[in-house]
């Protein structure tokens, strides 16, 4: 149940996160951009993909500290990162953000769609009684433009060189929906939707799109959830734990990798066991 968003910063600080030692340079000479990346999935996410060999964009829209420090722990461990501004729901946002990361990186090889479009107190979890139409349509607007549009500025380019990998963050939820997230719950299952149709469109030019589908992940969302209900959440897992960005990251890294170079409209649930209860 995990919005995923730059405002939302995980339960560890970006500079108190271990970040990642240097890995098998798997993502070596490609450049990632990751969306909404100053905190949790999506600066994990560029951590690792930094590790692992990537030039990667750390995209931020206003949290530009927690970003800086996203990019300077990278640096420290010897990858090649920088800090881009953008929203990700303004069209000419998108195209400037594009635009410096081809100029300041190159051409973008792998795309992770992590920001929602959302800050953190803008889904609102209540009964469907108690939901206005504008708490479902803002939700999904955001979340669906933050996609749309950053895919439309990035694809084309990566058709035409006939190569790329894009992963987006949904949840869960698309799949095992729960009572009070109605509007995270059509705005995901859209994402899904969006993935398998780009999959189509892109797979005969080499482009592969996927998604992973988190449930309960330990980001600054979390922090709004009472500890017995984290507690139930991680109980209701296999794995007997709630998720972390770390492990979020770990299924993008793949998904994005030559690894998985024959899974393409793929939407990976990673929720550590939950839906088999």
């Amino acid at each position: 149940m995990n919005p995923s968003h730059e405002e939302r910063e995980p339960l560890a600080t970006a500079t108190e996160a271990a970040v990642p030692a240097p890995e098998s340079p798997e993502f070596a000479g490609r450049v990632a951009l990751v969306t909404g990346a100053a905190r949790g999935i999506g600066a994990a996410t560029a951590r690792l993909l930094a590790a692992r060999g990537a030039r990667v964009a750390v995209n931020y829209h206003r949290s530009a500290e927690p970003a800086e420090e996203v990019v300077a722990a990278i640096r420290q461990r010897g990858g090649e990162a920088v800090a881009v501004q953008g929203d990700v729901t303004d069209p000419d946002g998108v195209a400037a953000l594009v635009a410096t990361v081809g100029a300041e990186l190159g051409p973008i090889d792998v795309l992770v769609l992590n920001a929602a479009g959302l800050g953190a107190h803008e889904a609102r979890i209540a009964p469907v009684a108690d939901l206005g139409w504008q708490d479902l349509e803002h939700v999904v607007n955001q979340q669906l433009k933050a996609l749309f549009l950053t895919a439309k500025a990035v694809l084309p380019d990566m058709i035409a060189r006939r190569g790329g990998s894009v992963v987006a963050v949904g949840a869960a939820l698309a799949r095992r929906p729960a009572p009070r997230f109605l509007p995270l719950t059509v705005a995901k299952a859209g994402v899904e939707a969006a993935v398998r149709t780009l999959a189509l469109e892109a797979g005969p030019h080499g482009v592969r799109v996927n998604a992973v589908e988190p449930n309960l992940v330990l980001t600054e969302l979390a922090r709004f959830i009472p500890e017995e209900a984290r507690k139930a959440a991680a109980d209701r897992a296999a794995l007997r734990r709630n998720g972390t960005p770390e492990d979020i990251a770990e299924v993008i890294a793949f998904l994005a990798s030559d690894r998985a170079s024959y899974l393409t409209g793929s939407c990976l649930v990673a929720d550590g066991g939950t839906a088999l209860a």
